[in-house]
């Protein structure tokens, strides 16, 4: 059975960055460097996702070296969550849970790092990870304030919980309900949102970050582009019998054929698309734009534009990439999603 994906309806309308090609080749090299892609089956894999394109997509007004920066964050996480995906780690639970502790260590909110070697807890992951993570965080540092370090950390240790949760259903059989795979699966995508603050130079005041409306906005657009991915990767997992993606979750929990299941979730995702157009087009509301000064307003509605370019980015890359192909002979031993 081939899957028909339903049609999605974005309103605003999908743009890139002029530096596209560039962060493409500079990505591919960051890799390369910290052998991240240890052969040429890895390797092939990340050059046909098309993650610089991604990023040119979602944040097409940063400069080329913000935008080579965040393409190179997304590199490094979805590199990583492919070995918690498809490798044995993504089995054993406390040996994942370890490694993930680990990476947070590297991740202080004074942006320091530390060089020194450390007793590795699984040093087959960790040899080629810690130098990329340094290379990240002392590049990202100059940008950002302990706060919002220390945001993206919880941000980043919030993903790793869902993280080993899988590992723990997977280990066990245990295909989870669908309101709970809802609840786990909202955490992937918030680090990325954080960077848009990285290529924007301006950072939302914890006070604004708090406001109900504005995390109601973020999680209407982490459910909107993340559902999205399960639509696109359904039929890779559903090979792979892993059930963590909406779509099978779906299917299990009401006994439906794919199709049916995809169909349903689309109608899922498109009043997600429509609840965080309504939420971006409202917010900031009158009474918090006549407590802001011009310079703060302006920057607030250059980040809901950041986040307006994500929604209707990630869909039209949804169109050009080949991560979530079926067919990929590399990842026929898979036994996870991945979560972008």
């Amino acid at each position: 059975m081939s899957l028909d994906i339903p049609q999605l309806h974005a309103q605003f309308p999908p743009r890139i960055s002029p530096f596209t090609a560039q962060v493409e080749e500079s990505t591919r090299a960051f890799v390369r460097r910290f052998g991240l892609v240890p052969d040429e089956a890895a390797r092939r894999h990340h050059e046909r996702s098309l993650l610089g394109t991604l990023m040119s997509r979602a944040y097409p007004h940063s400069g080329p070296v913000e935008l080579a920066l965040v393409t190179d964050w997304i590199s490094c996480m979805l590199v990583l969550d492919d070995q918690f995906d498809e490798t044995d780690l993504g089995l054993e639970p406390e040996r994942l849970r370890a490694v993930c502790d680990e990476v947070l260590g590297w991740l202080p909110a004074d942006g320091t790092v530390d060089d020194r070697p450390t007793a590795a807890v699984d040093a087959s992951i960790t040899r080629a990870f810690r130098p990329a993570y340094a290379d990240l965080w002392r590049r990202t540092a100059p940008y950002t304030s302990d706060t919002w370090r220390a945001r993206l950390a919880g941000h980043i240790g919030a993903f790793f919980e869902t993280c080993v949760w899988e590992a723990e259903n997977r280990r066990t059989g245990r295909v989870p309900g669908l309101a709970e795979y809802i609840e786990h699966r909202g955490r992937a995508l918030m680090p990325y949102l954080d960077l848009i603050e990285v290529t924007t130079h301006a950072e939302i005041p914890e006070e604004i970050y708090r406001l109900p409306e504005f995390t109601e906005m973020n999680q209407a657009l982490s459910d909107a582009d993340l559902w999205t991915n399960d639509l696109f990767s359904c039929e890779k997992e559903a090979l792979l019998s892993d059930p963590h993606n909406l779509v099978l979750v779906h299917r299990h929990e009401h006994g439906t054929d794919l199709q049916t299941a995809a169909n349903a979730v689309a109608e899922m995702v498109q009043a997600r698309f429509d609840r965080f157009t309504e939420l971006s087009s409202s917010f900031p509301g009158p009474a918090l734009e006549a407590e802001l000064s011009p310079a703060d307003l302006g920057m607030l509605r250059r980040h809901v534009e950041g986040l307006r370019s994500w929604l209707s980015g990630q869909l039209q890359w949804r169109f050009e990439t080949h991560r979530f192909d079926p067919t990929r002979l590399e990842g026929s031993n898979a036994t996870g999603s991945t979560p972008l």
